[in-house]
């Protein structure tokens, strides 16, 4: 086996999801070398070989194409349990992150509402 074989990895299916220009994500399945299976979710640019795709919709590709982008930021899942365990906290970072946003635009909507109220009054 040369170097360049070493570590290839046999893809099993191929998902996309297009989020805008050459950009989107990936979920493939695969086997290492090592023969571990594993599910890689992949941020990634596409090449003009990649076949044209729907925008904000997961789509199966033939796996052939997954020499068609480049995995600019990439993740591997061996278990469910390390998905689940890492969903989780995400989930709980986005609700963070949402609450944030939504007290702010409250905030800037009363900011608005106040700004206004003495305008009227004249």
């Amino acid at each position: 086996m040369s170097d360049d074989n070493k570590y290839k990895s046999d893809y099993l299916s191929l998902q996309f999801y297009s989020i805008g220009g050459r950009w989107g994500y990936a979920i493939m399945r695969l086997e290492d070398s090592s023969k571990v299976a594993k599910v890689r979710l992949a941020k990634c640019k596409k090449t003009e070989a990649f076949p044209s795709t729907k925008k904000y919709e997961w789509e199966e590709v033939p796996v052939a194409h997954v020499n068609d982008f480049s995995q600019v930021q990439k993740i591997n899942f061996k278990h469910t349990d390390n998905f689940s365990n890492i969903a989780e906290k995400i989930t709980k970072e986005l609700a963070i992150i949402k609450e944030t946003e939504e007290a702010k635009e409250k905030a800037k909507e009363e900011q608005t509402t106040e700004q206004k109220e003495p305008q009227e009054e004249s």
